[in-house]
Parts: structure tokens; sequence; C-alpha cells
């Protein structure tokens, strides 16, 4: 995404009375008609040129640019006073290609704003702009059933200082943002120099005084967690991964481990006695030999460690998967095995783990990659890093383990 920005127009809230149901309609568009005068024809800004229409109750942009990564944005200057608000539109992208995203704009101020998008790769993201300089929040993260060929709704709702992401009804995500009461619009993001149409309808804000209903509790996180670990606990909980927020933060020891003796694995305890928990770590790994036992060689962690043999893993393999095993005295049971890139034995990237009761969810780069529902290898017992070896060459298989953070549940 480049720097420059253009305001394309503003809105006018139409205020309605309030009611007694939850939320409050601030201000809602069908595009049936041009009530509220959308700018409409062509115009050409910069490199660009744009051309408006409202057809078949939408509003198009057929958008014609030199400069992929410009965004536009339709601005709407104010809201109701309250606490919570919940935005929304309908966006329909071109089916595959050209490769474009679209969404929200959240909270926009002379300087700022957020954005949420959803691009036609099946992904989506959030992103801050300040001062023209952009920085991605949540990277561009799979959405699993992506459907190509309709128009879907998104929404965002900002409760408490979170912004919380809605695909079609269902939650992506989550992120703990610096609400200011700006404006909130749209964004189209276009990557390519081919035309592309984009088409918004439905555009709703909405409006609420009651207090979200979620068992997620803000004051019950423990307040020194770090920012990053207080939005992975309060989405998981909102995904219903774990049962409750309250628990206790930790940091983890950066490690380095390494081990030459292929089909063997080696374990590093933190000295914990805990059955439910989050750990996360940036991991790195590389083989001394080019052609180790891929999915033999990896990183991770391993918890509820009554023993050596009584414990479960999760490790990123070389072979791009990601492996969850229970063992109960030295015997294994394949639990999932998950995907997270293509092989490598040179490699990096931020894996989590959750276990509450009988879920085990694996995270990486912070994305929910899958979940254990009936795990049964349910007692408390040690945790921490682990190593597995690929190869008996060289230094064999080598971890090194960094910004490591954990959170126990209560």
């Amino acid at each position: 995404m480049k720097k420059g920005f253009w305001i394309l127009l503003t809105m006018l809230l139409a205020v309605l009375p309030a009611s007694a149901q939850e939320w409050n309609i601030s201000f809602f568009e069908d595009f049936d008609d041009n009530a509220f005068e959308w700018p409409l024809g062509t115009e050409i800004q910069g490199t660009s040129n744009i051309t408006r229409v409202i057809r078949d109750s939408a509003y198009v942009w057929t958008i014609q640019t030199q400069d992929p990564n410009v965004s536009w944005m339709g601005l709407n200057p104010g809201y109701p006073e309250s606490e919570r608000f919940r935005f929304s539109a309908e966006v329909r992208l071109p089916e595959f290609d050209p490769l474009t995203c679209a969404g929200l704009l959240i909270d926009s101020r002379e300087n700022s704003f957020y954005g949420y998008v959803i691009c036609n790769d099946k992904t989506y993201s959030l992103f801050q702009s300040e001062y023209g300089n952009v920085k991605t929040l949540i990277p561009y993260t799979p959405i699993r059933d992506f459907d190509s060929f309709s128009a879907f709704n998104m929404s965002a709702e900002i409760n408490n200082g979170w912004v919380d992401l809605f695909y079609n009804g269902e939650s992506l995500d989550t992120y703990n943002i610096s609400f200011g009461k700006g404006a909130f619009g749209l964004i189209a993001m276009p990557q390519t120099t081919e035309s592309t149409e984009i088409s918004f309808g439905a555009l709703a804000l909405e409006s609420s005084d009651r207090a979200q209903e979620t068992s997620f509790d803000p004051t019950a996180v423990d307040p020194n967690a770090s920012e990053n670990i207080a939005r992975l606990v309060k989405m998981l909980n909102m995904k219903e991964r774990i049962d409750s927020t309250a628990g206790s933060y930790f940091t983890m020891p950066d490690r380095e481990m390494s081990l030459a003796m292929m089909g063997y694995y080696s374990c590093e305890g933190l000295g914990l006695n805990n059955q439910d928990l989050l750990l996360q770590s940036d991991i790195a790994w590389s083989s001394g030999y080019e052609r180790p036992d891929y999915a033999g060689s990896g990183c991770g962690f391993f918890l509820r460690g009554a023993d050596e043999y009584t414990l479960v893993e999760v490790y990123a393999a070389m072979d791009g998967g990601v492996y969850v095993n229970g063992f109960r005295n030295g015997t294994k049971v394949e639990l999932i095995a998950l995907k997270y890139g293509n092989w490598s034995i040179e490699g990096s990237g931020r894996l989590a783990v959750a276990a509450d009761e009988s879920k085990i969810t694996v995270l990486w780069n912070d994305a929910i990659l899958g979940t254990v529902t009936d795990a049964s290898w349910r007692w408390s017992g040690d945790a921490g890093y682990m190593l597995h070896s690929g190869t008996n060459g060289d230094f064999g298989t080598k971890c090194v383990f960094t910004n490591g953070e954990g959170y126990s549940f209560n």
C-alpha cells in the first residue's frame, strides 16, 4: 500500500429514533437511488481513472490505475455518541482475477486510520496508516470458507477498545486499537493495472449502549500480558477455543537447541505444572544435512508432560507441516497434521499452541491453523521447548527460540 490516499466523498448521518433493540441504526444506504448524492461519472486523480455508477442496488467503482497500491476511501464524518459501534458493508470483488482488495475504513482522523480489507485471493488483513506510513497489524490471513462467486458482508465491531472483524457474520479476528471516534468509510485497493470493478452495497452504521455479551472480560486478563498475547486470548475465546480469559502471563527464556540423533527428540522444560495454557515463540530452524527426514525435523513445544514418555508435542517440521501428537508411556498417537507452508531446511516463523481441557489449538504467525477438539491427554504437567532431529549429519537439527511468551489459564 502506498501513501497516497484521496477522500472521495462525505456522508451525512440520518439519525433514527433509538429503539429497545440492542443495535440502533444510525445510517443505512442500500443504493436504490442516489438520495445521498454519491459522486457519479468519471474522475481522473493522478495516474488513476475512476468511474462510479449506481447499478443493481450497488455503488460500483471501475478503477484503471498505473499505481496498483493506491487506496480510495469514502468517508463518514460523524456518528452518535456511544461506546459500541458496528460498521458493515456488502462487497463484491472480481471472482479470481485481477487481484483486488476492498473493505472498511475505521476511525479515520486527520493523520491516521485503520483499514480492514478482504481480498479475492481469500485472505483478510487489518492495517493502520499514520502520517502516510502503513503498518500491518494482522497479516493477510486465509478465510477458509471464502466464496469467490458471491458478494459477502463484512463488518467491524468496536467495543471497549477492541475491533472485532467478521465475514458473513462469522468471527475472523480481533485487535486492540486506540479508537478515537474518527470517521468510518470504504476502501478499494486493486492490486493491478488492469481495469477493476468493485461493488459496495447495503452500508450500515449501528450503535449500542448495551455491553457486549461475551464470555470475554477484559478485566480478567492479566494486566501484565503483552498486547499480542491479550489479542490471542480474546480471539481464542471469541472462537470458543478456550472457555475463559482469566489467567497469568509469563515470559519464556530464549533457547538454542541442537541434536544430531535421527529419529530422536529433546525437551527443555520450563518448570511449569499446568494443564491449560498458551505458549508462543518465534522459532528458527536449520539442518546440518541437506536431505534430512523433513517430517521428523522440526521445532516446537511439549505440554502436559507427566514425564519424558507421557506428553503432548506440537512442532513445526521442515516439510511445511505442524504435527500434534500425544504420548502415553511412550506410545505415540497422531492427533492432527496441519500445513503452514512449503518445505525448507532453513526457515522461521511464530508458533503458538493453546490447550484448554480437550481442545488443543495450533496457531502459525498469529493465525489459527486448526484445533483438536477431543484430546484425552488431560492432566497437569511440565511444558517447554522441543526439538525433533531428522539427521545425524554435522550439528543435526538446530532450533532457536526467541521472544517466548506464555499464558496460564485459571
